[in-house]
């Protein structure tokens, strides 16, 4: 059975992690300036609204990461998104490094995250987007999570092996080269280039055109700081654009896609 259903050549995937300054915390090394945060609450004050506003112009439902801080902080933006239809997924409560908590410390995050976003949205994660330890993929899978999306070993999904087995908890990996903090993050101190959407436009469709050839995935990691800025949403849409005009490309949900790959990805080709 083929990955993807009938008359779909590519799926694409657009996710969006609403850090708002959790974002800042993860990339200065836990001291993000007065000047950091700023940035991070353009996310869902200013850039979120415009990101809704052109998903529903293009007709694309999409996934949006958000940690269980940031929900009970901006309750109105979360619950905007789920009002909207798109998939909220978890982030973490406080953007956490899975990598440094012990086993049970991930549990409770886990739960924690899920609490609060339950208690804005109504629903519970399904997916969940964390910086991950050696043991998070088994966690998270304990814990009855349908997917995960942050590993960069593959281009299409997979099932992943625990304890020897293969699972039901489905990976979509990413790429930088699909994730706008590697262009448009920029800071005092980050020995980094800010680049133009330009340039960035010419990456993203590069990508997209090799995994349409490949009849592959594409999981776009965006954050409404960087990405909802007029000029980068105005190249997204061009992005998107371009891909719809191909007529078999799917965009739908993250979760979609995991339901989707949970089906129909073999047990022995994990």
């Amino acid at each position: 059975m083929s990955l993807w259903a009938e008359g779909v050549r590519c799926c694409a995937v657009l996710s969006f992690d609403l850090d708002a300054d959790l974002f800042w915390k993860v990339w200065l090394n836990g001291k993000p300036s007065l000047l950091d945060r700023s940035q991070g609450e353009y996310g869902p004050r200013v850039g979120l609204p415009r990101i809704l506003a052109m998903l529903a112009r293009n007709d694309i439902e999409a996934t949006f990461f958000v940690p269980g801080r940031i929900a009970e902080r901006y309750p109105d933006a979360v619950r905007s998104i789920a009002d909207a239809g798109h998939e909220i997924a978890h982030h973490g409560y406080d953007h956490e490094d899975f990598s440094k908590l012990s086993a049970n410390e991930q549990r409770e995050v886990l739960a924690r995250g899920s609490q609060a976003l339950e208690a804005v949205t109504g629903r519970a994660p399904r997916g969940a987007r964390l910086i991950p330890g050696e043991d998070t993929a088994a966690i998270v899978h304990e814990a009855g999570y349908l997917y995960s999306s942050i590993m960069m070993d593959a281009e299409t999904p997979y099932r992943y092996v625990i304890d020897g087995k293969a699972s039901d908890l489905i990976e979509l990996p990413t790429t930088f080269a699909l994730n706008d903090s590697s262009c448009f993050a920029y800071s005092f101190g980050l020995a980094k280039p800010l680049l133009t959407p330009g340039i960035v436009e010419a990456m993203y469709l590069e990508e997209f055109e090799a995994e349409y050839e490949e009849r592959g995935f594409c999981m776009f990691m965006l954050h409404p700081q960087l990405i909802g800025r007029p000029g980068r949403l105005r190249m997204l849409e061009r992005v998107v654009t371009h891909m719809k005009s191909y007529g078999d490309v799917l965009f739908t949900t993250a979760e979609k896609v995991a339901e989707r790959c949970r089906q129909v990805l073999p047990r022995d080709g994990a």
